[in-house]
């Protein structure tokens, strides 16, 4: 009788049992390694874009009560005069031209006028000159005044000096004798003079106390109505400067009246700048976005007031900064789907606006980006 062995009839199905086994959980973990892959993909896209400058004029409005739109704040306005007396500090030295009397005496038998400006010639050969015209009596004499003709030659002429008479003739000027009376004295003379830069430092002194003084009452008005005051904007106009003596006077002291006009608005800073941005990104392209906006004080001017609606409009000159958007559509991370890195930032760096680009993938072996644009960041800076 012939025994068959069981032990060797079972190997066979034992082993493929096993293959199947082992295939099943090399397949189980080949698709838990996809799914985690699938899920904790993630692909994170730098853009490196080229800032582009931008500047508009805005008009932002400020009211008490504002619409949408509209800042809230206050407007107020106030007028003040000074009087002030101030010392003339300005000595100006000047040329003087010698002034005095001299006695024409005539030997002709008749009258002889000499019209104002005629020349008399000391024997120095100094030029005076008469002041007015005069006649002169046949046989007779008259004393004139004359002044020399260059400022500050002469500063001092005797009594008695002589002088010849140039502008008659030989035969007629011998009949003629002109001598000094008294002491003519000239030269240079120190002067208090009032001068256009002591005018306008003046000026400058009494407007800005008055500048001060009405910062001072705006702003207790407005705190006292409850105005937002995080922000403000002073707008001033002198609108009278008198003075009781004139540029070029001479004068010890003078006294200086002054009139200025102050208009101020207060507002809330944050809801300004905010209604800036939001206007100034208004007028960017619309795959552009702001990143960073410059809005200091000489930048604004107070445009127009109405104190009885309590509104003003504020003129803005702002200046920013721009970058793409993410909403640009060449950055939309649909484009970007599944392609190697190295395709992804080619791709990137040949848009309008991108100067570079980086990708990084993770986890670190992966190759391509995500199947899945919802796992794709992309950063614009």
């Amino acid at each position: 009788m012939i025994e068959v062995s069981q032990p060797e009839q079972q190997t066979h199905p034992t082993k493929i049992f096993k293959l199947i086994a082992v295939g099943f959980v090399i397949l189980a973990a080949l698709i838990a390694a996809f799914s985690l892959y699938v899920v904790f993909s993630r692909a994170q896209v730098v853009v490196l874009s080229e800032a582009q400058e931008i500047e508009h004029d805005l008009i932002v409005d400020v009211a008490a009560l504002p619409n949408e739109g509209e800042v809230a704040g206050g407007v107020y306005q106030l007028s003040k005069s000074a009087t002030q007396t101030f010392a003339v500090d300005s000595v100006v030295t000047i040329d003087m031209s010698a002034e005095g009397k001299v006695r024409i005496s005539s030997d002709l038998y008749r009258d002889q006028t000499l019209i104002a400006s005629t020349r008399l010639l000391t024997s120095d050969e100094v030029m005076f000159r008469l002041k007015k015209t005069v006649i002169i009596p046949a046989f007779g004499s008259v004393e004139a005044e004359v002044f020399s003709d260059e400022a500050g030659v002469v500063t001092a002429l005797p009594e008695g000096e002589t002088f010849s008479i140039p502008g008659l003739n030989e035969e007629t000027s011998k009949f003629f004798t002109v001598e000094s009376v008294g002491t003519m004295v000239g030269g240079q003379k120190d002067m208090r003079l009032v001068t256009a830069s002591d005018m306008v430092a003046a000026e400058k002194t009494i407007v800005d106390r008055l500048e001060s003084e009405i910062k001072t009452e705006l702003r207790r008005r407005a705190q006292e109505t409850g105005t937002p005051m995080s922000g403000d904007l002073f707008d001033f106009k002198t609108t009278l400067s008198n003075s009781d003596v004139a540029v070029g006077d001479e004068a010890e002291q003078y006294t200086l009246s002054v009139t200025v006009d102050g208009r101020a608005i207060f507002y809330d800073h944050d809801q300004f700048q905010a209604r800036v941005r939001q206007m100034l990104s208004d007028k960017l392209p619309f795959d552009r976005m702001l990143t960073s906006l410059e809005l200091e004080k000489s930048c604004l001017k107070l445009e127009k007031s109405d104190l009885i609606g309590k509104r003003a409009n504020v003129r803005v000159a702002a200046r920013g900064s721009s970058v793409l958007s993410v909403e640009a559509a060449g950055l939309d991370p649909e484009k970007l789907v599944g392609v190697t890195a190295d395709a992804a930032t080619e791709y990137l760096e040949t848009l309008d606006g991108v100067s570079s680009a980086s990708v990084k993938l993770r986890p670190f072996w992966a190759r391509r980006l995500p199947n899945t644009a919802d796992h794709i960041e992309v950063e614009v800076r």
